[in-house]
């Protein structure tokens, strides 16, 4: 039997502290491609898989099946997987994947099968391992299925065996890969990845020459966006079009980056080649959107040539200055009716607007008079410089003054969509209410927290209290979502059930018919499966929790399947005594003593070799293959 190990090393300390105790959950029979008993997967994910396995069967007629359970109860992985193959009845082209989510391990049940290398080995578990490692449940089963059907670099099914993953507390996996002997077959040599310009340069040099390329183009893109601002007020809409469209697709691209980074700081990891490939996209689109606005430099330059119209470009920003001043005392009377109408925290981003943009206004005039003076003494580039701090120093100005009147608009906006939104809430909360599922009880709970504190900030703070009902609809919404899924897979449970129930109840009648019938040639060893199965179904049928009555169900007709196969090999290898009739009594002697009829007032009385004679009962028979093939060497599975 083939082996591969991994190895974890951990203190008593993280493992007493990493891991939690599991709901365990027997071996059972496998009624469909994805179980997901221990509610891992989310929306979507079944979907996915399902369409995975679908490839997978159209390749090589290979059905792979997995099952997510909580805990393998301390059995082995590879034990817990085989016992569930067999429980299921699998043939030569079925594979089962078991996942214990709580105990993190698994088990993979393979047919017997052609012996594979260490290589082929390591090909088919390195993409199962991977996304193992990040509690990617779904990816796990979607990569051990293209890897099979040889879509990752995988290899036939029949010649493959796989192994396991060890882990400790917290999701960080050490993994140590044992060879069989020293004449073991080298791996085969992989292809290196192509070179380019990173090839060489070390990983947390990329991640600092991306971060430093995000600050770089994000202030150019600003800068550029004011010079155009202000170029676009001095010399018209047409003439700055070409400059436009370059500060537009440098944004783009600079919010391209932007996105790249956030994925990388979210709670989702990448491993360090997919880290270093999003660095390098980063960096490539930084340099881009730079780029892009160093070629439009010389033509906006030359469009402004400020020092041949330094007088002019003066006098127009004096004018400038003093349309953006005109409006002070108007945005002053908005803010004081703002500050008399809603509270501090409601005004808080905007607060200090006014004085800035007072500030900024005065610092425009000095530099503009500055400008004059360097004009009169015959100095039109200083002039340009002074002229250009002006410049900044209003639209500086201008964007602060704007800031306080879209203050105004925002709240009154938040207060109209209030109402709205608090029905909303509310009508989520009775939703919530009347979904049997105890884990909403502490969102609704806080809904209505959340709609009382509303009610009391939206006269003072409308975009707070706006966000309070957000944020208790968001957690409504996912919430209610969940429990839904949840009473989905109740119900489908409930209805997997019935039919497990159903076939289990028919075995069991079978068998005991069989034997019933037939008690003078079956052995204990049949008469004891059929009790165990008898046992089972009782627990089956008693009550209790769904998933423990299934896998009762599932045991009671493999064990009544058993024993109906050990009745008839025990009745097939019986032979009835010879006489014929018995007595004159007009009944086939045989048939009374195979039914059990006479068989104690016989038994010991006959003898020949197909007779009641020691060992007779079935003793050294074999009950045969069980699931579909007469040689089934399962292996494979580990903790992770």
């Amino acid at each position: 039997m083939r082996r591969f190990g991994l190895l974890a090393v951990v203190s008593a300390l993280v493992l007493l502290g990493g891991f939690g105790v599991a709901s365990a959950e027997p071996p059972s029979r496998v009624a469909d491609a994805v179980t997901d008993s221990a509610g891992v997967l989310a929306p979507g994910d079944e979907a996915r898989i399902t369409e995975a396995f679908g490839r997978l069967r159209e390749a090589d007629r290979t059905q792979l099946f997995v099952v997510y359970v909580d805990s393998f109860d301390g059995a082995d992985g590879q034990d817990w997987a085989d016992d569930a193959a067999r429980l299921s009845q699998f043939g030569d082209d079925d594979v089962l994947l078991a996942v214990a989510v709580g105990d993190r391990a698994y088990g993979v049940s393979i047919a017997e099968g052609a012996a594979p290398s260490d290589s082929a080995i390591d090909s088919a578990l390195a993409a199962t391992e991977d996304r193992l490692a990040v509690d990617d449940w779904a990816g796990a089963a979607i990569a051990l299925s293209d890897g099979l059907g040889g879509g990752s670099g995988g290899v036939p099914v029949a010649a493959l065996v796989i192994g396991g993953v060890a882990a400790v507390g917290g999701g960080a996996y050490l993994v140590s890969r044992r060879r069989r002997g020293a004449a073991a077959a080298p791996e085969a040599e992989q292809p290196a990845p192509p070179r380019d310009e990173f090839t060489d340069v070390a990983t947390d040099d990329l991640a600092y020459r991306a971060s430093a390329g995000l600050i770089e183009v994000d202030e150019a893109v600003r800068t550029s966006e004011q010079e155009l601002a202000a170029a676009r007020a001095h010399f018209g809409e047409e003439a700055v079009t070409a400059f436009t469209t370059a500060v537009q697709e440098s944004r783009s691209d600079m919010l391209r980056a932007f996105g790249i980074r956030q994925l990388l700081d979210d709670d989702v990891p990448e491993d360090e080649p997919a880290q270093r490939a999003m660095y390098a996209d980063i960096i490539r689109a930084c340099r881009a959107a730079d780029e892009r606005l160093d070629a439009q430099v010389a033509a906006f330059d030359e469009l402004r040539n400020l020092e041949a119209t330094a007088p002019q470009y003066l006098t127009g920003l004096a004018g400038r200055r003093d349309a953006v001043a005109a409006r002070e005392p108007q945005v002053q009377a908005t803010w004081a009716a703002l500050g008399a109408r809603y509270a501090p925290s409601a005004l808080e981003p905007v607060a200090g607007h006014l004085d800035r943009a007072r500030q900024l206004l005065a610092v425009a005039g000095t530099e503009i008079t500055a400008g004059r003076a360097e004009l009169d003494a015959a100095r039109p580039a200083a002039a340009v410089v002074s002229g250009r701090a002006a410049e900044d120093a209003i639209t500086q100005a201008e964007t602060l003054l704007d800031g306080v009147a879209r203050r105004e608009a925002e709240l009154a906006d938040a207060a109209a969509r209030i109402p709205a939104a608090r029905a909303e809430t509310e009508q989520d909360v009775a939703e919530a209410g009347a979904l049997p599922d105890a884990a909403l009880a502490p969102i609704v709970a806080r809904a209505r927290a959340a709609i009382a504190a509303s009610a009391q900030a939206e006269s003072s703070d409308p975009i707070a209290a706006l966000r309070l009902l957000d944020d208790a609809g968001s957690a409504l919404d996912t919430g209610i979502a969940q429990a839904r899924a949840a009473q989905d897979r109740a119900r489908r449970a409930a209805a997997v059930l019935e039919q497990t129930l159903l076939t289990a109840r028919s075995s069991v009648a079978a068998a005991a018919d069989f034997i019933g019938t037939r008690r003078g040639a079956v052995g204990a060893q049949a008469r004891t499966r059929l009790a165990e199965a008898q046992r089972h179904l009782q627990a089956a049928t008693s009550g209790g929790d769904v998933g423990t009555a299934q896998a009762q169900a599932q045991q009671a007709d493999a064990r009544a399947q058993e024993a109906l196969r050990l009745a008839q090999s025990d009745a097939s290898a019986w032979s009835a005594p010879s006489g014929g009739r018995g007595g004159g009594l007009g009944v086939d002697l045989g048939s009374l003593i195979l039914g059990g009829i006479i068989s104690g007032a016989t038994r010991g009385g006959f003898s020949g070799s197909g007779g009641f004679g020691g060992g007779g009962f079935g003793g050294g028979r074999s009950p045969g293959s069980f699931g579909g093939s007469s040689s089934r060497g399962r292996r494979g599975g580990g903790r992770f």
